[in-house]
C-alpha cells in the first residue's frame, strides 16, 4: 500500500516539476497567458499531492514500529526518490516565485509611472495624485 502511494506521489511531483519548468520558460519569454492557463492544473496537482502526503503520514503512523523498521528496502528507495523530487520541486517553485514577483513588481512600477502617480505623505497619511483614471 505504501509503495503504491509513494509511486503516485512521485508521479504527482514529476507533473508539478514539469508544469513549473514550463511556467519558468513561459514567464521568461513573457508568455504570461500560458502561465495563467497552468494555474488550475497546478492547484489540482497540489491538492492531489496533499491528499497523497496525508495518506503516507497515516500509513507510517499506523505501522507503530521503530524508525529503523518502518520501511522495506523498496519503500526506502521510493521514499528517498520522493524526497529528491520534493526538493527539486521546492527549488523550481522558489525560482518561479522569484520570476513572478519580479514581473509583478515591474508591471506595478510601470503602471504607477503611466498613471504619473505622486505620493505625498502628510503626518503619516498618504495621498495619491494621478492624471490617469482607471476603471476595473
Amino acid at each position: 500500500m505504501l509503495e503504491t502511494t509513494l509511486k503516485n506521489t512521485i508521479l504527482v511531483l514529476e507533473n508539478l516539476i514539469s508544469v513549473t519548468k514550463e511556467d519558468i520558460q513561459n514567464i521568461s519569454q513573457a508568455n504570461h497567458e500560458e502561465v495563467f492557463k497552468n494555474i488550475r492544473k497546478k492547484e489540482d496537482l497540489a491538492n492531489e499531492f496533499a491528499k497523497l502526503k496525508s495518506e503516507i503520514d497515516n500509513i507510517l503512523l499506523s505501522r507503530n514500529k521503530p524508525v529503523e523498521e518502518i520501511f522495506s528496502a523498496e519503500e526506502e528507495k521510493l521514499f528517498n526518490l520522493f524526497k529528491e523530487k520534493l526538493f527539486e520541486f521546492n527549488a523550481l517553485h522558489k525560482r518561479f516565485s522569484k520570476l513572478a514577483l519580479t514581473v509583478a513588481n515591474f508591471y506595478n512600477t510601470l503602471l504607477a509611472k503611466i498613471k504619473n502617480e505622486e505620493s505625498i505623505n502628510y503626518k503619516n497619511e498618504s495621498f495619491s495624485y494621478s492624471n490617469l483614471k482607471l476603471k476595473a
